[in-house]
């Protein structure tokens, strides 16, 4: 029994041994075959600024030089504010640049004739209230820049929805310029569109915010979204497609009668296009699942459509896209991603929750 005892220690200890020497190949657990990305926070953000750069020299030259300026101020509050956020709370700051995309996006949403203030109070109400409030980057419910533009909605909305036409090139636009209806208002009152107009709607060469008014720049930023895979196709398609679809049907003279340059008026007018690249495409205010994002989509196609439609102004993209932000947390509650082997939609991978 003894020498029985004996054999069964000497082999566990050799066991024992050998367990220890593998263990030493063993990779650390960090190391373990996760699926990992180049995709960081920062790498995100610094590609959305350059393909924000398009639509930003773009105003600079229709609208004059003093609209950088305005970008500037935005860009330096929204920096200032996340910097004294995180010193209050005694918080790391991680230089993830996601401030200055912010600010970037408010002030494209502002008018050429904006005073230097409306950055400054857009930017530090979207980076403290509606971005640091709930807790930073990835936790916002809505997007930052468009809480901050309806902030400034709020408080000059006159000013805020002042139309100056362009002046090219790099001529500075003053108060008094002399403005006419853009492509939207005409066919918002009935009216239709010359090639050439819709031609300039396209190339940028009319009245409207600093960064929605050249559909031709805009494209070119999606586009290196696109290329980077920053953003997919589905949620830019599926909202530019409902405006059109909706503008087909019932702006013509009778049901599906509306001629294409009708349609392709309200999709290049206003913010449409921008606001389907750069706003309605922000990860953390819209949903996680691709029939979710599908649904947000044609949402916010036929919100901006009932605006433009019966809202005070001919624009609607902001608040059709903020009110999507809202139904967001429901829209990934009834929707979620098909575990494999569960019923459910299989076609689109989904699966309702009651």
């Amino acid at each position: 029994m003894k020498n029985d005892a004996k054999q069964v220690d000497h082999v566990s200890g050799k066991s024992a041994q050998i367990f220890a020497e593998a263990q030493k190949n063993v990779p650390p657990p960090e190391a373990n075959p996760h699926i990992r990305g180049d995709n960081t926070t920062r790498n995100i953000m610094m590609w959305m600024i350059i393909a924000l750069v398009p639509s930003m020299l773009g105003a600079g030259y229709y609208f004059g030089f003093r609209v950088w300026g305005l970008y500037l101020i935005a860009i330096i509050t929204a920096q200032l504010c996340e910097i004294a956020w995180f010193k209050l709370c005694k918080r790391e700051l991680t230089w993830d640049l996601s401030a200055v995309v912010t600010a970037i996006l408010l002030t494209a949403n502002m008018p050429p004739s904006a005073p230097w203030y409306f950055p400054v109070i857009g930017s530090a109400f979207a980076i403290i209230v509606v971005k640091e409030f709930f807790g930073g980057i990835g936790f916002n419910f809505i997007n930052p820049a468009l809480g901050g533009r309806a902030f400034l909605v709020a408080l000059f909305f006159t000013k805020m929805f002042e139309i100056s036409w362009p002046d090219p090139p790099f001529s500075r636009i003053t108060p008094d310029v002399v403005t006419s209806a853009t492509p939207l208002a005409i066919l918002n009152e009935g009216g239709s569109l010359s090639s050439q107009e819709l031609f300039n709607s396209f190339i940028g060469n009319i009245g409207g915010r600093l960064g929605e008014t050249s559909t031709l720049l805009i494209l070119i930023g999606g586009a290196i979204l696109l290329y980077k895979k920053i953003i997919h196709l589905r949620i830019p398609l599926t909202m530019l497609g409902t405006i059109a679809v909706i503008a087909f049907v019932f702006d013509g003279q009778n049901f599906f009668t509306a001629d294409l340059t009708t349609v392709l008026g309200y999709v290049f007018g206003g913010g449409a296009v921008f606001g389907a690249f750069f706003m309605a495409t922000d990860y953390a205010s819209t949903p996680s699942t691709r029939a979710g994002e599908y649904l947000f989509a044609f949402c916010c196609g036929a919100l901006v459509m009932v605006f433009r439609y019966y809202g005070v102004t001919e624009e609607g993209v902001s608040y059709s896209i903020l009110i999507m932000n809202c139904f967001t947390p429901l829209i990934d509650y009834l929707l979620r991603n098909r575990v494999l082997g569960e019923d459910g939609n299989q076609l689109l991978n989904i699966k309702w929750n009651k």
